[in-house]
């Protein structure tokens, strides 16, 4: 899905630079992957189809940074078809926000991968913690359009002092300059694996 993905958003100057960049590396993303439990269907079918969400790739930093989260930011391309309107060529408020969410998931999610990967190096295992949204504050600055690509963000602003905490700041953009939606996300870990 990768190739096919960077072949198809390479022919956008801005997705092309983006793809180019020594600084960013394309990767998996893990929920627009089917799983036998149900875990990510909505991104990985419901949203799969030609009238939502045609392609999307995800990059991460070519390098990792100190400390426990090796990754403190995210960029996507979304391609959109019309299937998520609220408004003719408009999409949905809703659809939005949850963008902005699965950003900041995939983000999250990433940086666990990195972290059990680490820990198994070591000779170690642990359980991979749960991340719950608490809340995510969204700012609509621009109605988002479609049929088309975007450019989605999510970075890591800080964690609290016992890593139960992450605040998350997460935007999706035109790639050219334009930011048309803005969340502001707190995401918890469960006291246990659910």
């Amino acid at each position: 899905m990768e190739e096919a993905s960077i072949t198809q958003l390479s022919s956008t100057p801005w997705a092309a630079a983006l793809l180019n960049d020594p600084n960013w590396i394309p990767i998996r993303t893990a929920s627009r992957s089917p799983k036998a439990s149900g875990e990510d269907s909505f991104f990985a079918e419901t949203l799969s189809t030609d009238r939502t969400i045609r392609a999307l790739l995800t990059l991460r930093p070519s390098k990792q940074e100190e400390g426990d989260l090796a990754y403190k930011e995210i960029r996507t391309i979304v391609v959109l078809g019309t299937g998520l309107n609220g408004y003719p060529s408009i999409v949905h408020g809703g659809f939005a926000a949850t963008l902005l969410d699965e950003m900041c998931g995939i983000l999250i999610m990433l940086n666990l991968e990195e972290k059990a990967r680490r820990l198994k190096e070591l000779g170690r295992v642990a359980s991979a913690p749960s991340y719950f949204t608490a809340y995510l504050n969204t700012a609509y600055k621009k109605p988002v359009p479609t049929p088309g690509k975007l450019l989605c963000t999510a970075k890591i602003e800080r964690q609290d002092a016992g890593n139960r905490k992450l605040y998350v700041r997460a935007t999706i953009e035109d790639g050219e300059g334009t930011t048309y939606t803005i969340g502001e996300a707190l995401f918890v870990k469960a006291a246990t694996k659910l």
